[in-house]
């Protein structure tokens, strides 16, 4: 930023999405700046006019002002969370409270219809029924004009509380319901839901296995075939490879620095 010759008014990152607002027409110089930085770095540049799209909001020139309003993107499919699937009515309902909070907190109240009629249409197609998506709309209405209000109350010293306390069980349906309904009993213990399959249980990197013969970096055992007697060894290379070397050694008929030739000498006995 310090490279380009007239500063922006305006420069936001998140990851590798940067919004830049500047009164410079050299739109050119500003890209070969940002990609004079790193020769693996190549960045392409989308210019705004009274419109610019920003990760999941538009930005609109209007009046001198600038309003948003709820992008999304042409590969947006509008699948979410499905009534029918086998998870706890809570989650179902926090599906449908997240696409409301992204109308209240991200678009103009202008565009507040125009967004609700969109979000009906696409909870309806994922199967809510409408007195559930109703309900909700109306309870989170009510929760945001409540916050509303308190903030211009005068404060007053929030008691000290102690933390919840969080026990996990799995979600099957009609019983886990009952057993969070008994833990209700509990004071500060909530209960939460997980599911009972989860993805690294259904998909797993499969590699070819070994035989223990290919295998290195191992300890191993040669026991003796006449008595009690064994060997316990580790080695970095194939364990054929050191069985091999164990086997020429023993063939040599020497003593020098090996157990089980020694034993094998003395005893007259025999390793597997």
């Amino acid at each position: 930023i310090s490279k380009l010759s007239l500063a922006p008014s305006f420069y936001v990152r998140y990851v590798d999405d940067i919004l830049l607002i500047t009164e410079s027409s050299d739109y050119e110089e500003i890209l070969n700046i940002f990609n004079s930085y790193h020769p693996r770095l190549k960045f392409t540049m989308e210019e705004g006019g009274d419109t610019i799209n920003f990760l999941n909001i538009t930005l609109i020139k209007e009046n001198n002002h600038i309003i948003c309003n709820w992008y999304r993107k042409p590969t947006f499919s509008g699948r979410f969370l499905s009534i029918y699937y086998c998870h706890p009515l809570s989650q179902k309902i926090g599906t449908i409270l997240g696409l409301i909070d992204r109308i209240i907190l991200l678009s103009h109240p202008k565009f507040h219809k125009k967004n609700f009629d969109s979000m009906i249409n696409i909870l309806l197609n994922n199967g809510y029924p409408l007195r559930l998506i109703f309900k909700s709309i109306k309870q989170r209405l009510y929760n945001k004009f409540q916050q509303l209000n308190n903030i211009n109350l005068p404060e007053n010293p929030v008691p000290i509380t102690k933390k919840n306390r969080f026990f996990v069980i799995p979600y099957i349906p009609s019983i886990s319901e009952k057993v969070k309904t008994f833990f209700k009993k509990i004071p500060g213990l909530m209960i939460a839901y997980r599911g009972i399959q989860k993805l690294n249980s259904l998909i797993r990197v499969q590699k070819d296995k070994l035989e223990t013969a290919s295998q290195a970096d191992v300890v191993y055992r040669i026991d003796c075939k006449n008595c009690d007697v064994s060997y316990v060894g580790q080695t970095s290379r194939c364990v054929q490879v050191r069985m091999s070397e164990h086997r020429n050694h023993i063939n040599r008929n020497t003593f020098q620095s090996s157990v089980i030739t020694e034993h094998r000498l003395q005893t007259s006995h025999d390793f597997d």
